[in-house]
């Protein structure tokens, strides 16, 4: 590593080669990828994937891996007390904490509480925590119980003297309401390199794949999708979902709105997916529904209009209300009709019209994505004091 570059300890439940932990992985890769030249990353993180019982296969436990070009500790479960952070925190030297997930127990609660406690050698290294959409749409979940934490951190300060990292105006708004006096920055996620190519897919009218990929779990909303699809009684409907299985209780739910589809709807649940494959499944769709009640960027998102695959998404809940005002599909959770009509108006769609409402998409992407602006915004962010 070049001399004189700051060091940056990301502190994230999982990492590569893990996936099931959706968007913060990625959003911590990408950063690596698109900021290595400036800075020296280290991460801290679990030695298996979320919610897996066995480690990673190809990797060296409780020890540090070179991962891309980050160095990477994957902690075994007898590391992961208190005792265990401080001996490894307190050997590395770093000049940037980054913090992923407000509520995370282990990755952001276990550091914070080391602080408050003086155990923690490395006194100046700057605190930076992003909330990863715990605050948007985050908190509906278990609300007694994380409400109750809120007020609890907050008499105690855990959280204070810290800059907070929000990805979007909307995380920013939430993060004020919860923490009226917290110092913020908002700098947008970076995302993958952007590289047109031609859809792989025909569109007939009268015909529509449709997709949902993300964690089955009440926040993405899959229900609300199958109650907007039992409405559709045209056209040939083909709905696939992806994605870890996270609340049974949720997925009973959701199978009881599958077994009462009107015959033209076809519904598949077709497990999950390593993030390498998301794009190829993407680019098999012509539209991704994704109702979600709340995201702070939404990898996901991202992915599919990079895959050629249009996004229905609801309004006013994701920074992504420019790109559902410019294709017209999608709308707030309240107008459950609206997401009806977008659905037929698409299966309706040929092969021309379909062609056009991509190249909406395709443009769209590019003007967006450019990641020179965002690397300095970073570079700002983790210098800035």
């Amino acid at each position: 590593m070049a001399k004189g570059k700051s060091k940056v300890l990301i502190l994230n439940g999982q990492y590569l080669p893990g996936y099931k932990g959706g968007g913060p992985i990625q959003s911590c890769a990408n950063m690596v990828e698109n900021l290595s030249n400036q800075f020296e990353f280290y991460v801290i993180c679990a030695d298996r994937d979320y919610k897996e019982e066995q480690p990673y296969k190809n990797v060296d436990i409780d020890q540090w891996n070179r991962i891309g070009n980050a160095n990477v500790f994957y902690m075994s479960p007898d590391r992961l007390s208190l005792a265990g952070f401080e001996k490894l925190l307190n050997m590395i030297e770093y000049d940037v904490l980054y913090l992923n997930g407000f509520f995370s127990p282990i990755f952001t609660i276990r550091p914070l509480v080391l602080r408050k406690l003086g155990k923690l050698k490395n006194k100046n290294a700057k605190i930076v925590l992003t909330p990863r959409g715990d605050f948007t749409g985050g908190c509906e979940n278990k609300k007694l119980k994380k409400y109750s934490y809120i007020y609890f951190v907050k008499a105690v300060g855990l959280y204070d003297d810290l800059l907070w990292h929000a990805t979007s105006e909307i995380e920013e708004r939430d993060i004020k309401r919860k923490f009226p006096g917290a110092e913020t920055i908002t700098v947008a996620n970076l995302p993958l390199k952007f590289a047109p190519h031609n859809s792989v897919k025909s569109k007939e009218s009268g015909k529509l794949r449709l997709v949902f990929i993300s964690r089955i779990f009440p926040k993405k909303n899959l229900k609300y999708a199958l109650e907007v699809l039992k409405q559709i009684k045209k056209g040939e409907v083909i709905f696939d979902i992806y994605g870890p299985m996270e609340d049974v209780g949720y997925w009973g739910e959701c199978e009881e709105l599958i077994r009462k589809m009107p015959p033209n709807v076809k519904v598949s649940y077709c497990g999950e997916v390593e993030h390498k494959e998301i794009s190829h499944v993407f680019e098999q769709y012509h539209a991704f529904l994704f109702p979600t009640w709340g995201e702070n960027y939404g990898h996901v998102i991202v992915e599919a209009m990079m895959s050629n695959c249009l996004c229905i998404l609801s309004k006013s809940v994701t920074p992504w209300d420019d790109y559902i005002e410019l294709l017209g599909y999608g709308a707030s959770l309240e107008q459950k009709e609206k997401f009806e009509r977008d659905i037929r108006e698409l299966i309706s769609l040929n092969q021309e019209k379909w062609n056009s409402r991509l190249e909406i998409n395709n443009k769209y992407v590019a003007d967006k994505f450019s990641c020179g602006s965002a690397v300095e915004d970073y570079i700002k962010m983790f210098k800035y004091r």
